[in-house]
């Protein structure tokens, strides 16, 4: 049976200006923002951040120095946040459990069972955490969606009881809107504010009351999570992101549009952003896995049965199963080597000097197009790559590749935070590799500027222009000639 707690509200009358912001909180949906604030007793201390694996309850807190911490708290589908909880200056767990209606808070940064619980709210109520009284102690508040009204409560809820009575409430924002709280103007007082996920845009209120936002900016895409801390230690609580796409944080200094003073990959896109004050951390955890799914890959076809068909598999077994870490390099010959009879590779014609040369390992530069093709189309930042000498129709004309030892060779840098591992496959006609690992978002187009004609050759451009998950192009352009076969 689900219990709810109505939330009567007294008259506002007078109150005192609240100090600095603890934490703010998760909205129920996975994909809805979260939300944090500072302790009052800041003295002058950056916040750090975390994630929290919904699928799991597996917390991973990361320290200023990029260690990170992890335990366990909850069950998976728990909507997390953090708050100062006892007042000792340090932001712990909390957890709102939507199937009974709860709230769990915790007061050590440690796995274990919730110190006090209460009932939370009405169903789809979203918590919202922080210092509202300047007493020094965090509470949980309500943002009431169906209504877009906040409930501001002074005091934790009862432990085994309901939430408490709502000391003032206001309305604030348009429906859609997903809360937040910080100290905004650093005059010491938690406040509120409203992401407006339609466009972007953040609204800042900087006094418990209804009315217009007191300033608002633009920060971030679609998708990105938003929440607040106070990244350098001035007391003013300013944006963050998290952007799942990327797995990737953004966090800005000012409470003004522009880019981001500090950015690193941590975590994966299933996770939820938190931030606080989180006082000494022991360490030692693993960090959180980065996402890992198919990237591109790239196909090309060829006659069954030949000798060059049997070098091609040759080197597919041999590549097959590469991994290339962060800022590590693809080379096909240095993975491979020279291509010789004691490795197993046959006689077949290779492309030397413009004429067809019968030669060890010969036809694998159709290998050399297929993977040229699956890190080109990836979004991977390439070293060298060179077409032939002479344009074969079965590959793209100008994005093709021939190999030879030691040059020419295929080289991509895995440009990314994440490593990326390297699949083929074939069959009795086909080449396939594959690409696996976390391109970032990126999207790629690649144009060719005219049609060559094997006989006559001829000249021919092609250009890859790769699309950001920010929305931000980069292209590069090659020229090629051919010569006419």
């Amino acid at each position: 049976m689900q219990t709810v707690i109505d939330v009567p509200v007294r008259p506002l009358g007078e109150r005192t200006v609240p100090p600095a912001l603890r934490w703010i909180i998760v909205p129920l949906a996975l994909t809805a923002a979260l939300w944090m604030g500072t302790s009052p007793a800041r003295a002058a201390e950056a916040e750090s951040v975390g994630l929290v694996d919904p699928t799991t309850g597996l917390w991973y807190l990361r320290s200023a120095d990029g260690s990170t911490t992890s335990f366990f708290y909850g069950n998976p589908g728990d909507s997390p946040f953090v708050g100062d909880w006892d007042c000792d200056g340090v932001e712990t767990p909390g957890l709102y459990r939507r199937s009974n209606g709860s709230v769990y808070l915790r007061n050590s940064n440690t796995q274990g069972i919730a110190d006090i619980s209460f009932f939370f709210g009405n169903p789809g109520d979203i918590p919202v955490a922080g210092d509202f009284d300047g007493d020094g102690c965090d509470t949980v508040s309500i943002y009431r969606p169906s209504e877009q009204r906040f409930y501001i409560i002074n005091s934790i809820g009862a432990d085994g009881g309901g939430l408490g009575v709502a000391d003032f409430s206001f309305s604030f924002g348009n429906p859609g809107d997903v809360p937040f709280v910080g100290d905004f103007d650093g005059d010491g007082g938690d406040t509120v504010g409203l992401h407006r996920r339609s466009n972007g845009t953040l609204y800042f209120n900087n006094q418990l009351v209804e009315g217009a936002a007191a300033s608002q900016m633009a920060y971030g895409i679609a998708n990105d999570v938003m929440f607040m801390g106070d990244w350098n230690g001035d007391e003013v609580d300013t944006v963050g992101i998290f952007r799942p796409v990327e797995g990737r944080f953004y966090l800005r200094d000012s409470n003004t549009s522009g880019v981001a003073d500090v950015t690193f990959a941590y975590g994966a896109k299933r996770m939820l952003p938190l931030s606080g004050a989180f006082g000494p951390l022991p360490g030692g955890g693993t960090a959180p896995k980065r996402d890992y799914f198919f990237v591109s890959s790239f196909t090309t076809r060829h006659a069954c049965c030949q000798n060059r068909v049997h070098n091609i598999q040759l080197m597919a077994r041999v590549v097959d199963g590469t991994v290339i870490p962060p800022g590590g390099t693809f080379s096909v010959n240095a993975i491979t080597g020279a291509r010789t009879e004691a490795k197993g590779y046959k006689l077949a014609p290779a492309i030397i000097g413009g004429e067809y040369v019968d030669v060890y390992g010969g036809g694998v530069s159709q290998f050399g197009t297929t993977v040229y093709n699956a890190f080109l189309f990836g979004g991977y930042d390439e070293i060298e790559h060179k077409p032939h000498s002479v344009y074969i129709s079965r590959y793209p004309a100008c994005h093709e590749a021939t190999l030879g030892t030691p040059k020419p060779d295929v080289i991509f840098v895995n440009d990314t935070d994440s490593l990326l591992t390297v699949e083929t496959s074939y069959t009795a006609t086909s080449i396939t590799v594959a690409i696996y690992g976390n391109n970032e978002g990126r999207r790629v187009r690649v144009t060719t500027n005219r049609t060559i004609d094997p006989t006559v050759g001829g000249s021919v451009s092609c250009t890859r222009t790769i699309t950001f998950a920010d929305g931000s192009t980069e292209s590069e352009t090659w020229f090629w000639t051919y010569k006419p076969s």
